[in-house]
């Protein structure tokens, strides 16, 4: 026969994918002529098409015994003992076909893809140049030498390799898919995805291109784009778990709750150890309000993966809402055990720690999530927020740490400030703009609603920025009172700061201050031209960006708090506060005493606003009225250690058990409300005063004693008792406060007629007035935005 025809039919049977028939000719040959080196190199080949590693190693080995010229069966041997891992091996047999044929590009390039995966990153690209010597043609070279300059952050200079990979060889998908990667990297997303569709219409089956491109979406909040593309890759290939935990986590953000636990269920179905799918299960059921099912996917996920610190964090998070403290800083201390960087888990200990009134410790842990990542503002403002409980600081001390918070955080954005193209016209429509992550039940939304639900829309054009976590039934009250509803979790302070400069709001009020949710750092930013403070904090934000902060003539008397304001002072007329009373409120009931035959104090205050003079004053009250009792409700008491300590101080002072009842959850907000039918004369909080918890009680009849202090924090009481018509009720210092209690409890009668009258005081007060109050605020906000245009307009002149 003749042998170089038979070689020749054994390779096109090779190249035709007729494996079978390629080796019968090969052994054929190879009976006749065991030698035959190109013959053995060819079944080499063949094998390693078969994934058959071990025999196609065998036979390259061979070929190149016979025949140690022949150059491509040491880049072959190469290539496969690269794949089985042997990879100096590899090296060897790349660098013995470089040594036959030095122009021979293949050698090169998959020698230096081998270097780079040793780790030599310069060496890889230095091959991948030679590659591209010898053949400018090779597309393989362009890609790896695109990964090279990648991996050297050189995107801009990969980019042209990637895009010469592609015209080459059109249907090569990892180039395609390298440069989707770069231009990501380089913030060209568009782009990308024009690359991403590409690929699609190359192949119409595609997973990978369907998932990567709904990514894209997801994160750009195109959330029905993401779900169409993702549901496309689960039909291409339902058997992919992670599609279906994808899903799930783009309807969560879509908010179609009961759809995102049903592709976690799904991909728990594929994946029962998945940990991350019952993690976020967890986290769906949390924000549905089912605390415990969510409990119960999160231990499930820790049971999957014992080193799951998220899990541990979100578990513990949902202890702390239920007032279980100690189990919740034991979860968030497993995460520190195991992962001793995780600077979340140091805040929320720090945080749990503050509402058991353990201050020190609590700033302790902050600050250690700050030494972590000094860039951490949510640990600072925590900070920030747990030394107004903390009696041993002094207000200067408190405003000088706020100060430090601006230098830190606010001075490295001042370069960052939209500028602003707002019309400077005095008495047109403007532009309102209020951020706050408690657009829900929540004690900010009581003195909130009344004002968005009575703005003059005509005059004034409102814009609401939700960073709500857990939408309720007022959420969607508040998004009706709203022109435009933004919703802004998951974007970055600096996304948030370019819509808002984009809507061209005029005033944006931050109602937060250093509380949970914050966002400080837009408004460091500067995307609006006028910008205030209000109600959601009681100090100073530290942020010279913040050009007001509102107030009024009680809680900040002219002349005496102006010191301890990075912001200017804008002073409200009689409140800087208008509540709104639950509309469900129970009726008011006959004065317990009368029931009881005991007076009955009572606070409902967060127990972190209990401090050690607090409990002082408590102990003599009951004391000097040795009948009383007095009932404390807060969300920490529902921990047995905070219960037990709680009860300690009172035992320590001779005050038995059975005077003290400690309360913490109750099932609705009638419920709470209606426990003020127990209570015959509420007790403030000093130095942090009450707001809410004072509102309510007077609504519900009950008489709030407070303490007046020097700062605005310890005002608040006085400003809510004053604008009710009850200064009587104001003390100048503690042994007033705690005359004015007991002298209250022996007075049945003025009792019976608070009980009669303080509903319909508060009724009638500035305090309820949402009307008259909004008229007010927005007389003010029309002020501000008057002298800001009379400074635009002078700017404006002076620099033509």
């Amino acid at each position: 026969m003749n042998i170089n025809n038979v070689i020749q039919s054994a390779f096109e049977a090779y190249q035709a994918g007729d494996m079978s028939k390629a080796e019968k000719i090969c052994k054929k040959i190879l009976a006749r002529t065991p030698g035959n080196s190109d013959v053995i190199h060819l079944l080499g080949a063949l094998y390693y098409q078969n994934g058959k590693h071990s025999l196609a190693i065998t036979y390259f080995q061979k070929a190149v015994q016979l025949n140690p010229m022949l150059t491509q069966a040491h880049v072959n041997l190469g290539k496969v003992l690269q794949e089985n891992g042997q990879i100096d091996e590899a090296i060897a047999c790349y660098e013995k076909a470089i040594a036959l044929a030095p122009h021979l590009a293949m050698a090169h390039n998959n020698l230096g893809f081998v270097l780079q995966e040793k780790g030599l990153i310069e060496e890889a690209g230095a091959c991948y140049k030679r590659a591209l010597d010898c053949d400018p043609g090779l597309a393989l070279a362009h890609n790896n030498m695109g990964v090279y300059l990648e991996k050297k952050d050189a995107y801009e200079q990969a980019i042209p390799h990637f895009l010469k990979a592609i015209r080459l060889k059109p249907n090569f998908m990892e180039a395609h898919f390298n440069l989707a990667s770069v231009l990501l990297k380089i913030g060209r997303v568009d782009d990308a995805v024009s690359v991403y569709r590409n690929i699609i219409h190359l192949n119409p089956d595609n997973t990978d291109a369907y998932m990567e491109l709904g990514d894209i979406y997801h994160k750009k909040r195109q959330l029905e784009s993401a779900v169409e593309c993702l549901l496309k890759a689960l039909k291409l290939n339902p058997g992919l778990f992670y599609i279906s935990y994808n899903l799930g986590n783009i309807l969560k953000d879509k908010e179609a709750f009961d759809e995102a636990i049903q592709f976690y269920q799904k991909a728990l179905e594929l994946n029962p150890s998945y940990a991350a799918a019952y993690n976020n299960m967890g986290n769906v059921l949390r924000i549905q309000g089912h605390m415990s099912d969510a409990i119960v996917n999160y231990r499930k996920a820790i049971n999957v993966d014992p080193r799951y610190t998220h899990a541990y964090n979100n578990l513990g998070n949902v202890l702390k809402t239920q007032g279980q403290l100690s189990d919740a800083i034991v979860n968030y201390q497993k995460a520190i055990d195991i992962d001793p960087q995780y600077i979340h888990a140091y805040n929320n200990i720090g945080s749990a720690l503050k509402d058991t009134g353990n201050f020190d410790e609590a700033e302790r842990y902050f600050r250690k999530a700050l030494q972590i990542q000094p860039d951490y503002s949510t640990a600072y403002s925590n900070t920030l927020l747990s030394m107004h409980y903390n009696n041993r600081y002094s207000p200067g001390s408190v405003f000088s740490a706020h100060i430090q918070f601006a230098e830190q955080f606010e001075k490295p954005l001042a370069t960052h400030h939209f500028p602003h193209t707002n019309e400077p016209v005095p008495d047109r429509r403007l532009r309102i703009g209020y951020i706050s992550p408690d657009f829900r039940r929540h004690s900010v939304a009581y003195f909130l609603e009344p004002v968005l639900s009575a703005h003059t829309h005509d005059n004034f054009e409102i814009s609401c920025y939700s960073d709500v976590v857990v939408p309720d039934e007022m959420t969607k009250r508040f998004q009706g009172y709203s022109d435009h509803w933004e919703v802004i979790s998951g974007q970055s302070d600096g996304e948030v700061a370019g819509l808002i400069q984009k809507h061209r709001i005029d005033i944006l009020i931050d109602l937060s201050g250093h509380t949970a949710g914050n966002r400080l750092l837009v408004f460091a930013q500067k995307p609006a031209p006028v910008q205030a403070s209000w109600i959601g904090y009681p100090a100073t934000t530290g942020l010279s960006s913040l050009d007001y902060k509102i107030v009024d003539t009680y809680t900040d008397p002219p002349g005496t708090t102006e010191h301890l304001y990075s912001e200017r002072l804008l002073r409200l007329p009689e409140t800087f506060l208008c509540f709104l009373p639950d509309k469900d409120s129970p009726d008011i009931g006959p004065l317990p005493v009368l029931t009881t035959g005991h007076i009955t104090f009572g606070s409902f205050n967060n127990f972190s606003k209990i401090s050690p003079d607090v409990f002082r004053g408590w102990h003599t009250i009951l004391k000097k009225v040795p009948a009383a009792r007095l009932i404390m409700k807060a969300k920490s008491l529902a921990d047995e250690t905070v219960r037990e300590y709680v009860m300690s101080l009172f035992r320590d002072e001779g005050i038995t058990d059975d005077r003290v009842e400690l309360l913490s959850w109750t099932k609705s907000p009638q419920e709470h409300l209606d426990l003020y039918n127990r209570i015959d004369i509420a007790l403030d909080t000093f130095p942090y005063n009450g707001t809410t918890t004072t509102c309510e009680a007077l609504w519900m009849g009950v008489p709030v004693v407070t303490l007046q202090g020097d700062i605005h924090a310890s005002r608040v009481g006085s400003s809510l008792l004053s604008n009710v018509g009850l200064p009587k009720l104001i003390a100048g210092n503690q042994e007033e406060y705690v005359d004015i209690s007991v002298a209250l409890a022996h007075d049945r009668e003025r009792l019976k007629t608070f009980r009669k009258s303080l509903r319909d005081l508060m009724a009638r007060s500035p305090l309820t007035d949402s009307k008259g109050f909004t008229a007010t605020l927005e007389m003010h906000y029309r002020e501000i935005w008057r002298q800001w245009c009379e400074t635009a307009s002078k700017n404006a002149y002076r620099f033509r």
